[in-house]
């Protein structure tokens, strides 16, 4: 097979991360495959649109039947035509979509050249490769009428704009292109880069940049060399930033840097009066692995960056990264105080992290070390099966495949089958670090039955031991004294009373690497069974839960012993753990100032989502929601006069029984009453709290639905609703909603834990009452092309930030950090 790598060659001759990433993927395919690879490159002018445009043109006619396979990354190379054409998008010409709005300018043009206009007007038909001699024609003749010169083709303009994300749709289209890939969940996520119904698969492109074959660096001698860093001096890499954070370290550290570019002056200015910052200039390949090699660690804060080869240099050569929160790509190789630092784009926090690693230079080296062992994982073979679309074997190692090492997971309920979000995160996070390892759950479960074990997936088993009697009593009784399910709390409070949960424990914890303690209670348990927690563990914890129990339970005396047994069984989890795995900052922030344990000793890793499933467009959404009205109707046996007239939409709210979700649900039936010409649906086991209930007419309790028709009413739904008003951690219900690209109404307490914002979805202030919740929801109507796009950016978010699979490759490196497993044994994702 012959592959042909087809790529836009800078008319200036410059040689970027672009083109050494080309051509090593040329030199993989030839290396790992028995195929032939040739790189193809047209030159390119981009400065201007009038050039810009021949560049489309020329691509699109180029002639490339010799080639079996042909792959192209940007703009405007994927503009060519071939029946077996594979995108690996980097990016597209950005300052034309996602920073176009730093210029200022208008997104639509409006030009009074009738020449010109043509030319608007057909850049905002649908797109199809067949008429595009029609657009460049009729380019063409708009610039012989109005001159070159035209102020209309800028670039950044809307004109340019407007043109440039048509003849990419075109190229993007799926009817022309086999296979959609993506450097980054940053660069997958990011709103327009790919055709609304694509989601295409990440896959990180490994450093190219040869390490230093030198012995390793003690720590002192790492301390002494300090902070090295190089990019190009430029304002998107906000070297600025490092600069000024220096003025804030207290402690004898240098900082180096490495490159040229535009904005050197400036940061030499920035940097005058401190001996501890100096600039290198250009350097040589040796001397930058060298350099990386010595450091202390490697600072790297661009502006929502696609990848940042730079964080995969300094890893590979065992050095920390130290990145920050909108950092973008990153930020999904570097997780804090496991391989790296992140920290908040302030020069403060900055300063602090530096402070950090200077003090304790050996802690900074086990960071470096996690690091290396991260990109080890990001592999040729891993892309080059991505972009041929079969598998790539690695090579052998000299010592083989390590053994996999063992997990035990103790749990309060059976994750399977999964219903609720926390049976959700279990199947998700631990099943992707059953890829790496031999996972066991070993659930306790009421009423009491007899014990038995079932094989979810490959390397990840569940056994479930029923409680005993004693144990359901007590449990019964505590939970009437209280008034609220206390199940889990019993579970670790009197789990001497289910010997046989013990002895089942005791046999999986033997031979085993480490313990995941997910939820805090039954950490009595291994206590008991592993001598007072030998084995070193993870605490998930999935709620701050001594502050929720102590909101629930602080009403009688009964309550407070209990709040205080949580509270203080949730303490010994988080000092005792190795690194605690949190759903959000608020969370992290509030187990930190409770047990007073550092938040370096904390990972934030959300509930997520599957965004591989499709997504409606607008237009089939509101056609559905019209099927399922009229389906719902006919199986009504009468119309209730609150229906008149017929319903003119559905909302869903999702929810297992669980006391924020039923205060949540009481939202939604006021609601209900307030909005009567929208159907209502309440989907989850918190539904049948109200079948005792006299309910709205337009309210219909779904209970406990299938995944498969959750999908179906996610996809038939015109709005999803989200009224929280307490709890803890990432609501997984409206990650869901997001990835599902539905509408949202919410409230701010609602997307705790989330990067969304009103961009994304309408939020309304528990304050305003239902009235302002009620106009909320009329507004999903009343503005459909407000809520289609701020769908479409809530899914963007979903695919970058939220995806189960990345966010199981990071739980998969706290894990495998803990058990301290070598690369060859995390080998098996390449990416």
């Amino acid at each position: 097979m012959r592959v042909a790598i087809v790529a836009p060659r800078p008319a200036a001759g410059t040689i970027g991360g672009a083109e050494r990433a080309w051509r090593g993927l040329r030199a993989a395919i030839e290396a790992h495959t028995p195929y032939d690879a040739e790189l193809v490159t047209l030159p390119v002018e981009e400065l201007h649109l009038v050039d810009l445009v021949d560049a489309y043109r020329r691509f699109a006619a180029l002639d490339l039947s010799r080639y079996d396979l042909v792959v192209t990354s940007k703009y405007p190379a994927w503009m060519v035509s071939h029946p077996n054409h594979v995108v690996y998008l980097f990016h597209p010409l950005r300052g034309l979509y996602d920073t176009y709005h730093l210029s200022r300018l208008p997104e639509r043009a409006r030009l009074r050249e009738p020449v010109l206009d043509r030319v608007v007007q057909l850049a905002r038909r649908p797109p199809e490769r067949s008429r595009l001699d029609e657009l460049f024609a009729a380019f063409d003749a708009a610039v012989r009428t109005v001159g070159r010169e035209h102020p209309a083709f800028a670039i950044p303009g809307p004109l340019a704009r407007e043109v440039v994300h048509h003849l990419d749709a075109v190229a993007l289209d799926p009817a022309s292109v086999r296979r959609h890939l993506a450097l980054s969940r940053t660069v997958a996520g990011r709103p327009g880069y790919f055709p609304a119904t694509v989601t295409p698969h990440v896959v990180h492109l490994p450093a190219d940049l040869a390490p230093d074959p030198g012995p390793s660096p003690s720590a002192e001698d790492r301390r002494r060399a300090g902070l090295f860093t190089a990019s190009r001096l430029d304002g998107p890499k906000r070297l600025d930033l490092v600069v000024r954070a220096m003025a804030h370290v207290g402690v004898e550290v240098a900082l180096t840097i490495a490159g040229t570019g535009p904005d050197e002056d400036r940061l030499r200015r920035l940097a005058r009066g401190d001996p501890r910052v100096r600039f290198l200039g250009e350097v040589g390949d040796a001397e930058l692995a060298a350099r990386y090699h010595r450091a202390l660690a490697v600072p790297f804060v661009p502006a929502d960056e696609d990848l940042g080869l730079i964080t995969l240099e300094a890893m590979t050569a065992g050095t920390p990264v130290v990145t920050t929160t909108d950092a973008g790509g990153p930020t999904e190789l570097v997780l804090n105080g496991v391989n790296g630092l992140v920290t908040a784009p302030e020069p403060s926090a900055l300063a602090r992290a530096f402070e950090h690693l200077a003090s304790d230079p050996r802690w900074a080296a086990g960071l470096g070390a996690a690091g290396r062992r991260r990109a080890a994982e990001v592999t040729w073979e891993a892309v080059i099966a991505a972009v041929l679309g079969e598998p790539v074997s690695p090579p052998p190692t000299a010592s083989g495949r390590a053994a996999r090492p063992k997990v035990v997971v103790p749990s309060t309920y059976a994750i399977w089958p999964p219903r609720g979000g926390g049976q959700l995160r279990y199947l998700h996070l631990y099943g992707a670090l059953a890829a790496h390892a031999d996972v066991e759950i070993v659930s306790l479960v009421n009423p009491p039955r007899a014990a038995s074990t079932v094989q979810i997936a490959p390397g990840l088993r569940e056994t479930v031991v029923g409680v005993s009697p004693a144990h359901l009593a007590e449990d019964v009784r505590l939970s009437r004294a209280t008034g609220i399910p206390t199940t889990d709390i019993v579970a670790g409070r009197s789990i001497h009373s289910s010997p046989a949960y013990l002895d089942a424990l005791a046999r999986s914890v033997a031979g085993a690497d480490a313990v995941i303690v997910s939820h805090p209670f039954l950490l009595p348990a291994l206590e008991a069974v592993d001598g007072g927690c030998r084995l070193p563990f993870v605490y998930d914890a999935h709620n701050a839960e001594a502050d929720l129990k102590e909101a629930v339970l602080a009403t009688n005396p009964i309550g407070r012993e209990l709040a205080a047994w949580v509270a203080d069984v949730e303490g010994r989890a988080v000092l005792g753990a190795t690194h605690v795995v949190t759903c959000s900052l608020e969370d992290t922030e509030a187990l930190s100032r409770r047990f007073g344990r550092s938040g370096d000793g904390f990972v934030v890793i959300p509930n997520g989502t599957d965004t591989a499933r499709p997504v409606p467009t607008p237009e089939a959404r509101r056609s559905r929601s019209e099927a399922w009205r009229r389906a719902w109707a006919r199986s009504r046996r009468r119309r209730p006069a609150r229906l008149e007239p017929d319903p003119e939409g559905v909302a869903i709210f999702l929810g297992s029984w669980h006391p924020p979700n039923l205060d949540a649900a009481e939202v939604v039936l006021e609601l209900a009453a307030a909005v009567p010409e929208v159907v209502f649906v309440l989907a989850g086991s918190h539904s049948d709290h109200y079948r005792a209930r006299r309910l709205p007419g337009n309210v219909v309790l779904a209970g406990v639905v299938s995944d498969a028709a959750k999908t179906t009413l996610l996809a038939s739904a015109d709005l999803a609703l989200n009224p929280m008003r307490t709890g803890s951690g990432t609501n997984l219900k409206v990650v869901e909603y997001f990835a599902a690209g539905v509408p949202v109404v919410s409230t701010p307490f609602g997307i705790r834990g989330t990067d969304a914002d009103r961009r994304h979805l309408l939020l309304v202030d528990p304050e305003g009452g239902i009235d302002a919740l009620a106009g909320a929801v009329r507004c999903v109507w009343d503005d459909a092309e407000g809520a289609a796009r701020r769908a479409a950016a809530a899914r963007a978010l979903a695919v970058e930030r939220y995806d189960w699979r990345d966010l199981g490759q990071q739980l998969t490196e706290v894990v495998l950090d803990t058990v301290g497993s070598t690369g060859e044994a995390r080998s098996g994702n390449g990416a």
